[in-house]
């Protein structure tokens, strides 16, 4: 058997606690006249200690929502790309213009799977690009082609006339 270390200061010191503490706690009286009542509670309507009200649950669809939601966008944001299908090339006016470089020619080689998507631009955009613009056509729009990559990021462009 161990003995028993001798008293420290935390001793004493939790001991005068527990002294000035005791008369703080109620008496039994009390602790059994608040047990009689929730029984009594519990005997009168037996059925409401289980029974929530529609206020009770006013969080629960708005976190249902908001479960949903989550799970709907992990499982599309897991879901494997779709394969690009391209479609046939239909010659058009815009078959003899060419594309004009955004970016260093070497990164539209390693781009690989580039798409092409038609877009409509400001015409200031031709402005942007050093090329010339009619100052009363500038906030027309124009129509365009944009080689873009899976990212998002524009290659090059092709200006429709």
């Amino acid at each position: 058997m161990v003995p028993l270390p001798a008293p420290t200061d935390l001793d004493r010191s939790l001991a005068a606690l527990r002294a000035s503490v005791a008369d703080a706690l109620p008496p039994t009286a009390t602790d059994q006249a608040i047990a009689a009542a929730v029984a009594r509670a519990a005997r009168r309507n037996p059925q409401a200690a289980g029974r929530r009200t529609a206020s009770d649950r006013w969080l629960a669809w708005p976190l249902a929502l908001a479960a949903s939601i989550a799970v709907l966008s992990f499982v599309v944001r897991s879901l494997p790309p779709e394969a690009v299908v391209a479609e046939p090339a239909v010659p058009s006016a815009s078959a003899t213009a060419e594309f004009m470089p955004v970016v260093p020619i070497a990164d539209i080689e390693r781009a690989g799977d580039a798409m092409v998507v038609p877009a409509r631009l400001p015409r200031m955009t031709l402005a942007q690009l050093g090329l010339p613009v009619n100052p009363a056509l500038a906030a027309d729009a124009i129509d365009t082609e944009l080689l873009v990559r899976r990212d998002g990021s524009v290659l090059a462009v092709r200006f429709i006339y």
